[in-house]
């Protein structure tokens, strides 16, 4: 039993970065804060400090984070989006998840969470 309801949360999960990764790896290099966060993470690899050997302009959490990731993974964009994906999967799966603790029938609960997926993605895109 324990272990269908995980087998289940897992597909949950994958289906959550299907989705998100069918919207995240199309996407242009509009959008300079992506391009800014990755130089970010690239500078942080390549072992300067914030704020000393370069400037920074956003708080260094998130570019350190992606940083551990482009140091295992490779030095390239696609490692910021694939874990883009898994960020936007999460906060679905977690959303998916609240609506259930709070008795929202479960098909209204995907619906509303793919709303707010169509949601996102019509306004990255415009």
């Amino acid at each position: 039993m324990k272990n269908r309801k995980i087998l289940k949360n897992i597909i949950l999960f994958i289906g959550f970065m299907l989705i998100a990764s069918g919207n995240v790896f199309v996407q242009a290099f509009s959008n300079l804060d992506e391009i800014w966060i990755y130089n970010f993470a690239r500078c942080i690899v390549d072992g300067l400090l914030p704020y000393r050997d370069f400037s920074i302009i956003i708080t260094p959490l998130f570019p350190m984070i992606s940083a551990i990731f482009l140091k295992i993974f490779g030095n390239e964009m696609v490692v910021l989006r694939g874990i883009e994906v898994i960020e936007i999967a999460a906060i679905l799966f977690m959303t998916f998840k609240v609506l259930k603790r709070l008795n929202v029938n479960k098909g209204v609960a995907l619906i509303l969470v793919l709303r707010n997926v169509l949601y996102v993605f019509n306004s990255i895109l415009l």
